[in-house]
């Protein structure tokens, strides 16, 4: 008897709420809330008090599977947030991994700005100290797509956010080495375009980091798949 999934799914119906804003709200998939509806799985255990929360039980009444009376359930609706007002925002799995990633954004959307700002500047004294407008102005650009790769290693370093991945069927290692494979190979090319003039036939520099980039998530998907599998 799944009693955890019929609770949840009856908790959902009653306010009128579907699996995908469901998922949206928990930061999770679709499939994930189908899965724990129809009792093939459990959601973590941080997740058990957002969900509480959005529904207005505890998480006692939750794993139980039932409201445990009446007049607990009128003071717990009263009490609970009302999933009409935090509607569209997004529950992380816990209040660390929330301010951790709030934290590390932070930092990382310092460091971009810093990066783009100093690049930015070197232009700028290029061009009005020596008037070196061009080819140097791929400096702006090309700390615009580093910005690219320093939020890639960022959200490499969370492991929250890692794990998170590797539970939805992701592999965050493969997925973060794409990113940088590609974002270097456009790089590569701009410089190359800039400040050679051979735009043609150096395209070729992007073409074949798609393709590292499809081996790379080919295999990297293998491994996730297997991982999962033992």
């Amino acid at each position: 008897m799944n009693t955890f999934g019929d609770f949840l799914f009856a908790l959902r119906k009653e306010k009128g709420m579907t699996q995908a804003e469901l998922a949206e709200m928990l930061g999770v998939t679709n499939k994930a809330v189908s899965k724990w509806e129809t009792g093939e799985a459990m959601p973590e255990t941080a997740l058990l008090l957002p969900i509480a929360r959005i529904f207005g039980v505890t998480v006692d009444e939750l794993l139980d599977g039932k409201r445990a009376d009446e007049k607990g359930a009128t003071a717990d609706k009263k009490d609970a947030v009302n999933a009409q007002e935090i509607r569209g925002h997004k529950f992380t799995p816990c209040n660390d991994f929330y301010e951790y990633r709030t934290l590390s954004e932070k930092i990382c959307g310092a460091v971009c700005a810093m990066v783009v700002m100093l690049g930015l500047a070197v232009f700028l004294l290029l061009g009005v100290l020596s008037d070196l407008w061009h080819p140097y102005w791929i400096i702006v650009v090309l700390c615009a797509l580093s910005c690219g790769i320093i939020g890639i290693i960022f959200d490499l370093c969370n492991r929250a956010k890692r794990e998170m991945k590797i539970r939805r069927g992701e592999n965050p290692y493969t997925g973060a080495a794409c990113g940088i494979i590609m974002l270097a190979c456009i790089i590569a090319y701009m410089c190359v375009g800039a400040f050679t003039g051979l735009w043609h036939p150096c395209w070729v520099i992007v073409v074949g980091g798609a393709i590292i980039c499809a081996i790379t998530g080919a295999v990297g998907g293998i491994f996730i798949h297997n991982k999962k599998d033992k």
